[in-house]
């Protein structure tokens, strides 16, 4: 019996997804230290799983461990050699390796912010929803959104192609973002189309989804200034050579290490902690432009303002908080 099988039939039991966790295919501990515990060696990669439906949100069985992350995280500085992380340059064959971490790890995040904020969002159509409560709890999240464009969008546009572009081209020539799963359910929200009244905090929220909007446009033209994506340059493929979106949503996952399994709510937010964990160790020790201010010549107007600058900045600090957000599970109360 498969695995998959096991966590299904786990799962139509009302034992949960424990089959799943129990096999060591889903790795959700909460780092205990400053060091890199990511992965089995640094930039490696690890297997996400999510599942095919966004779970709800829900207080966390034991919070604890992620608080206490959270606290050893905000006394990390520049200085602190704890994680003993390699610093590639340019020239080391490490550096292929860091960029390609980031592309994968920094898309991996972005698959839990996505369900996690649907989750959130789903909320505004329950009885007497707190309406501006649930655009406080949902500013993080797209804030969160805004900081892995920041990052996966951070090699130089020569890496990209290289690194990136290609292989990526190589798992399909029209390989598109498109074929995200969990996109879907919070577009109406990046695009103004979800109505969370009019308050102080659904203001804050729409100001962060349109900096989103900003940011992916100038991430876009810095890496791909012709604007010509992988789908538009190759098309679709038509007639006995296409696929089902079924199959392309599968490949798109395959890309990106996920995979779907009925994992529980606080095993995303465990997953999602991890990788945010190995992302603060890595922009602590490479910075978010490892190439010493290479990337920055490239950047386009988009990503040239005050407000984008500001958010490279306090890229560490919005995750931590994400990670206290995160952590806490329910409702929390706006400031």
């Amino acid at each position: 019996m498969s695995i998959l099988t096991q966590a299904g039939n786990a799962a139509a039991q009302g034992q949960g997804a424990m089959s799943a966790l129990d096999t060591g295919v889903v790795v959700d501990r909460v780092p205990t230290t400053n060091c890199w515990e990511y992965g089995g060696h640094p930039y490696a990669l690890e297997p996400l799983a999510l599942p095919p439906l966004r779970p709800p949100r829900r207080t966390l069985d034991d919070p604890a461990p992620i608080m206490a992350l959270s606290k050893r995280l905000r006394q990390l500085d520049s200085d602190d050699s704890g994680s003993s992380l390699p610093r590639p340059r340019r020239g080391d064959a490490e550096l292929d390796r860091l960029f390609w971490f980031r592309w994968v790890t920094g898309h991996q995040i972005t698959f839990a912010i996505w369900q996690l904020l649907a989750g959130v969002v789903d909320e505004a159509n329950t009885p007497e929803a707190d309406l501006e409560r649930i655009a406080h709890d949902a500013r993080p999240l797209v804030a969160g959104y805004t900081g892995m464009l920041l990052y996966t969008g951070s090699p130089t546009r020569e890496i990209y192609e290289q690194v990136i572009r290609a292989p990526l081209a190589r798992q399909h020539v029209s390989m598109s973002g498109a074929w995200a799963r969990d996109y879907g359910p919070i577009r109406p929200l990046l695009r103004g189309r979800v109505e969370l009244g009019s308050g102080t905090q659904a203001k804050t929220l729409r100001s962060e989804c349109l900096l989103v909007e900003q940011v992916h446009e100038g991430i876009a033209l810095k890496l791909v200034p012709s604007g010509v994506s992988l789908m538009q340059e190759n098309g679709a493929r038509r007639g006995t050579w296409q696929m089902p979106r079924k199959a392309l949503c599968c490949l798109y996952d395959n890309v990106f290490l996920t995979h779907r399994m009925p994992v529980t709510y606080e095993a995303v937010v465990r997953q999602l902690i991890r990788r945010i964990h190995a992302v603060i160790l890595d922009i602590n020790t490479n910075g978010l432009d490892p190439l010493s201010g290479s990337g920055g010549r490239e950047d386009p107007d988009q990503l040239s303002t005050h407000e984008v600058v500001e958010r490279k900045q306090s890229l560490v600090q919005d995750l931590s908080e994400l990670i206290v957000q995160t952590g806490q599970g329910g409702a929390t109360p706006c400031r």
